[in-house]
């Protein structure tokens, strides 16, 4: 165990060194306010103050940890021996930055309760963040921290044991729409014929009416290939389906349709399921619940992961609505317009309420890239450099690369074929073969 030694012990102080030391190193830890015990105590242990107590690893404190408010901070970015780095205080022989203050700053998303720029969707913009300013976006920053802090610390308590992580990649497919052309509806699926043959789209009627006839598969119905794909390659892997009434973003199949109910079944009886939540429930709870409840009366489980539709989150009040519904895990935090680490990290972090000074219990799982981000770079070969460039830094921190797909990725379109080629040799690559 290590002992921390603070002179105030704030919810902010035992949120972020539990994050480090425990969930990330796997060291258990307690803090003290009293000087003389702590000079006692004759294991581990570290002051988070201006001075060390006695002969201890000490790392000076910045003011974010000892406030309880919000407020917009001077944050100036320096560089120490390539890392990126605030909070600093270069006179410290062990550690020159406050790394817990900095990656409470980050991992909280502390500059989202801040006045910020929003696109047209409300979202947080990403051009806005310290990350995307500091040019770190692509890297889990934290965690680089936290491997330097481990080797830092390793030189003054040689005897003292981390835990070993490794990498892993994890996979989420959202599925927006189950199919293509099947489960529309007679009204929808007319106005989907007469659409084709207005804008003379043979191609795409070619497709449809084999597929309405039951002559062919639908182009989306392509579960069972994704499943094989990941158990190949040993992937873990979490498919969220949208379950809500049809609106202007939230444009899947009707709650009503069999096939729809049917495929939702099969699925959830080889891998697990979970809900793509609606953008119209981002702000109401009832229709969260009435979300949830109707996927848990499909596959007859609790649903505890969740993933956001457009990925429309705001700080605190939609993960204080997942943690009011009893969602354990939320698979959210990205950004949607940009490859990268919104959070800083690769790896889960519990969520905490920065307006209630509160560590809550729904953990947040980073997503770092999807396909519709990676489709901004035009070419396979191009957005797979991105992919690469991103997974050799979660490597380097034995970190867990966390991807999002859309069903559509699969599809065997001919206009789809090199990205689904693309994405089949980066799970080959990096899978546990």
């Amino acid at each position: 165990m290590i002992l921390i030694y603070t002179h105030k012990i704030t919810p902010r102080i035992k949120y972020i060194f539990k994050h480090i030391f425990t969930l990330r190193l796997g060291v258990k830890i307690d803090f003290t306010s009293d000087i003389q015990f702590f000079k006692e105590y004759d294991s581990f242990k570290i002051s988070y103050a201006d001075q060390p107590i006695k002969d201890e690893f000490y790392i000076n404190p910045s003011e974010i940890l000892l406030s309880h408010k919000i407020e917009d901070l001077d944050i100036e970015v320096g560089n120490w021996d390539g890392l990126p780095v605030f909070f600093t205080n270069k006179e410290n022989p062990f550690f020159e930055f406050d790394i817990f203050g900095a990656s409470f700053y980050l991992i909280s998303r502390y500059e989202e309760y801040l006045l910020h720029l929003k696109d047209d969707f409300g979202r947080f913009d990403p051009s806005s963040s310290l990350a995307f300013k500091n040019r770190f976006l692509n890297k889990p920053i934290i965690d680089f921290w936290i491997k330097r802090f481990k080797e830092k610390f390793l030189d003054f308590y040689p005897d003292i044991k981390f835990r070993k992580d490794s990498f892993k990649l994890i996979t989420c497919l959202e599925v927006p729409c189950a199919f293509d052309f099947k489960g529309k509806g007679l009204l929808r699926t007319v106005g989907g014929i007469f659409r084709d043959i207005l804008r003379l789209d043979v191609y795409r009627l070619y497709r449809r009416i084999p597929v309405l006839l039951n002559f062919k598969t639908d182009p989306l119905d392509n579960y069972s290939s994704w499943i094989k794909l990941n158990r190949t390659n040993k992937i873990e892997t979490v498919v969220f389906f949208l379950l809500s009434n049809f609106s202007r973003y939230d444009r899947n199949l009707s709650i009503y349709s069999n096939t729809f109910l049917e495929k939702i079944k099969d699925v959830a009886d080889f891998c697990e399921v979970s809900l793509l939540s609606s953008y119209s429930s981002i702000e109401n709870d009832e229709l969260l619940k009435k979300e949830m409840e109707t996927l848990q009366s499909i596959i007859h489980r609790p649903i505890l992961k969740t993933r956001q539709n457009l990925l429309k989150i705001n700080f605190p009040s939609s993960y204080r609505n997942f943690a009011r519904l009893g969602i354990t895990q939320d698979y959210s935090l990205q950004y949607y317009d940009l490859p990268g680490f919104r959070a800083s990290t690769t790896n889960p972090f519990y969520f905490f309420d920065l307006e209630n000074e509160l560590e809550t219990k729904l953990l947040l799982n980073p997503v770092c890239v999807s396909d519709r981000v990676l489709k901004i770079y035009k070419k396979p070969i191009v957005a797979r450099q991105v992919l690469e460039e991103i997974t050799r830094y979660v490597k380097e921190v034995d970190g867990i690369m966390t991807l999002a797909l859309n069903n559509s990725i699969n599809s065997d379109y001919s206009t789809n074929f090199k990205w689904k080629n693309m994405f089949k040799k980066y799970f080959k690559s990096h899978g546990k073969n």
